[in-house]
Parts: structure tokens; C-alpha cells; sequence
């Protein structure tokens, strides 16, 4: 069954019917584009309902995710509005969705760094080099609380280490500073040697998988999802560097 029969609570063939003949009929003047939706949609479980980017069409969120409503036709659509840039911005919705799914017991479990007025959460791979380049991007900014969470990547081998490595550490602001600027990358010694970071590596990766993470660098500015080293977004809701 798919997600969407889920939603529903209808089968596919009973589906495709009531979609399309959702369509026979116009809603009425005077009717209100979420009472359309609730007529035509009465098993439908959502949590909001507003305003798409595209005049007409109605942004959907539904177990966490996202879907649009068209009221002239009564049609449901599935699928990604995307910007000219490549930008989805149906994830990016989504995933500011999922960033009211953190708890202050989350926050407590990331190395946290500066003391800004803006709020960045961010899910980080130490050998990343769109993460080392954002990192130090973050460095020249003082107007930004920073919580890290890490999630190694496989194709990235000493990422666990050095994650550890800082997790373990006395001074972990230090020790993020040495691997992300690259001291850690030939010393084998230092991060061949085992060290205790008392779980606290899987526990972040819970959290990274709580936000479904699957790529890194993901930041959450002020609760706005932006994926990759996409500065001039960043910019866009933090303002640029004076």
C-alpha cells in the first residue's frame, strides 16, 4: 500500500475514482478552498493548510509530509515544486516540518557553539568538504548559535573517528576547529587512538535520523530547512556579513 492509500484510508482502485470524479464537480461560490478539501477528502488527516507558491493551489501538510490541492478541480497533486535554481521547495517545507519534531533534550545531546540570536541546528560528516567550507563560513559570523550534530558517511571512512574524537573531547569547540581545519587528516597516532564519547555519537545520529537527514551539510536557520553550502540562502535568512 502506498503512502498516499495510507493517508486516505482507501484502496487504489477507489482512489483513482474518487480523484477523478472529484474533478465532476466545481465547488460552489462562496465555499472555502479547506471546506472543498474536506468534502472531497473526508478521511484526509492534515495538520495545515495554506497557501501554495502557485496561485490556485493549496499547500497540504499530511504526516509530515506534503501534497498540494487544486479547489477548482478537487485534484490532489504529489510531487516537488521546484525552483529555477534546483531548489525543492516541497522539501524544504517538509523539513521545516520535521525540525518541531526536536526537543530540548535533542539540543542538549549537540556540541553547541557561539551565542547568537539566530538559531542554526545543523547535521554535519567531518570529511565533507561543503561541511568544512561552511564551517568555516560560520566562523566568521557572530550572530549564531550553532548546534552540531554528526552524521559520518560511509564513503568518508575516518569520519566516525574524528566525530568521536570530538565528542570525546574536554574542549569540543577546539577539537571541532582541529578536524574541520584538516590537523586531524595525516595524524594516525591521534585518530587511530580510541576514545569514550559515552554514546553520544549515536545518540546524535538519532537525531539526524529523527530529521531524516540522509546528506550533509543540512542546516535549519531559524527553523528554515537549507540543504547543501548554499550561503546566498543563508544569507537570505540570517542577512549578510557586515
Amino acid at each position: 500500500m502506498t503512502a498516499m492509500n495510507r493517508w486516505l484510508g482507501l484502496g487504489c482502485l477507489t482512489l483513482a475514482l474518487f480523484v477523478v470524479g472529484a474533478a465532476d464537480a466545481a465547488p460552489k461560490k462562496n465555499v472555502k478552498p479547506q471546506d472543498v478539501l474536506r468534502a472531497q477528502f473526508p478521511k484526509l488527516k492534515y495538520s495545515s493548510f495554506t497557501k501554495s507558491e502557485i496561485p490556485g493551489f493549496y499547500e497540504v501538510i499530511t504526516e509530515g509530509r506534503v501534497i498540494y490541492f487544486h479547489p477548482q478541480t478537487g485534484y490532489l497533486f504529489i510531487g516537488d515544486i521546484v525552483t529555477k535554481e534546483g531548489r525543492s521547495l516541497t522539501q524544504e517545507r517538509a523539513a521545516g516540518e520535521r525540525y518541531k519534531l526536536l526537543t530540548p533534550s535533542d539540543l542538549k545531546k549537540a556540541v553547541k557553539v557561539g551565542s547568537g540570536k539566530n538559531i542554526v541546528v545543523e547535521v554535519t560528516d567531518p570529511d565533507c568538504p561543503y561541511c568544512r567550507k561552511m564551517h568555516a563560513y560560520w566562523n566568521m559570523r557572530n550572530d549564531v548559535t550553532r548546534y552540531i550534530f554528526f552524521k559520518p558517511l560511509d564513503i568518508h571512512p575516518d569520519s566516525v573517528k574524528k566525530a568521536t574524537y570530538i565528542l570525546a573531547a574536554h574542549d569540543t569547540e577546539k577539537a571541532l576547529f582541529e578536524v574541520y581545519s584538516g590537523q586531524l587528516d595525516a595524524n594516525r597516532p591521534l585518530l587511530d587512538k580510541k576514545y569514550d564519547d559515552k554514546g553520544l555519537l549515536q545518540a546524535q545520529k538519532a537525531v539526524a535520523d529523527k530529521l531524516r537527514v540522509d546528506a550533509t551539510p543540512s542546516y535549519w536557520v531559524n527553523g528554515k530547512y537549507v540543504s547543501g553550502a548554499n550561503i546566498p540562502l543563508v544569507e537570505k535568512y540570517l542577512g549578510k556579513i557586515r
